[in-house]
């Protein structure tokens, strides 16, 4: 009786297996998908960011104008000037009571 023994050939061995290459194109092709997703939503978070720094800068220069207005509202010579037209006077005397 002949024992016939078949060796495989190391180009078999060697051989990378057709799935390990579909997984790493699809793998890549997530990752490529994720990176497009992720730039999007960069630039919307960008675009909103933009539109909420230029509301802060229009509303500190409002603040900042009605703080001078009122500052000036305040101010002794305005108060003096507008007590003058309501017809208040300085007084002469002054008399105090205990």
């Amino acid at each position: 009786m002949t024992i016939i023994k078949t060796f495989d050939t190391e180009e078999n061995k060697n051989k990378f297996p057709k799935k390990y290459i579909i997984l790493s194109i699809l793998g890549l092709f997530m990752l490529t998908i994720i990176e497009i997703w992720a730039s999007n939503t960069a630039v919307a978070f960008g675009e909103s960011f933009e539109k909420l720094s230029l509301s802060e800068k229009n509303l500190k220069m409002e603040n900042q104008i009605l703080k001078n207005e009122i500052a000036k509202k305040a101010s002794l010579s305005n108060i003096a000037s507008r007590s003058a037209e309501l017809g208040f006077s300085v007084s002469q005397s002054i008399q105090y009571i205990r």
